[in-house]
């Protein structure tokens, strides 16, 4: 109960620190959109750290390395499983760069979580509109070639099966984006993140959450069998991350 009540107060600081933000941001992005970004990512890293910190998430983390071997390229694509909101939280905070993320539509309707995901360039997806998942295709094209780094969960929503291995169906379309503009993609799985909150909502519980960061790869660099299917092959590699853990 005292650490949802500390998360409903950090909430109400940042909602009027945001009143505050948006002239600041008025300003700099005026500017320079680029510093813009960078200071937007900084406020989200600081309030996702004291929710870690309030939350008690003990994150052990496997793989690192891999992220460290990308540190050189401008951007690229990242790909996981979603088993709870901490996927994002706690995700977001083992990247060395500003990453967008793609989420879902309904999100785009909460006035302070918007507001703040839109400046670090996240894009926003009604899954059932074509129209949608095409501009969202684009948009991600374009923040990639931007310098973007940009996150999407290819399951599409979040699986709430209780076996941490089982995987809802890799969507093959999103692996459009990284093909087009021939960045690495990098696979990351997470376990166990669903007990922090979803499964003893409304109430957040300290846990042990297990992130495992796989190899880097680029579509362009595999054979054709495993290009025939990328949505399935990608799953696996994730399905691996999650068992080695």
């Amino acid at each position: 109960m005292i650490r949802l009540l500390l998360i409903f107060i950090l909430i109400i600081i940042v909602t009027a620190y945001t009143i505050i933000d948006y002239v600041i941001m008025f300003f700099i992005t005026k500017i320079n959109k680029d510093v813009a970004v960078k200071y937007s990512n900084m406020i989200v890293r600081l309030v996702f750290s004291i929710v870690v910190l309030i939350a008690g998430v003990k994150a052990n983390i496997k793989g690192i390395e891999n992220i460290k071997k990308l540190s050189k390229e401008k951007a690229y694509f990242i790909i996981s499983n979603h088993r709870g909101f901490c996927d994002v939280v706690r995700g977001y905070l083992i990247f060395d760069r500003s990453v967008g993320i793609v989420a879902k539509k309904s999100l785009e309707k909460i006035p302070i979580l918007s507001y703040w995901m839109k400046k670090i360039n996240c894009v926003f997806l009604d899954r059932q509109n074509l129209r949608d998942g095409f501009k969202m295709v684009v948009d991600c094209i374009n923040y990639i070639k931007d310098g973007t780094t940009m996150w999407i969960f290819p399951e599409g929503t979040r699986c709430k099966s209780d076996n941490p291995s089982d995987l809802l169906e890799f969507k093959s379309g999103v692996f459009k984006i990284p093909e087009k503009v021939d960045c690495y993609i990098l696979p990351v799985a997470f376990k166990n993140t669903e007990y922090v909150y979803e499964k003893q909502r409304p109430f957040i519980k300290a846990t042990d959450i297990y992130i495992n960061i796989g190899e880097p790869f680029k579509i362009s660099e595999l054979n054709e069998d495993e290009k025939s299917d990328l949505g399935k092959y990608s799953q696996e590699i994730v399905r691996k991350l999650i068992m080695e853990v």
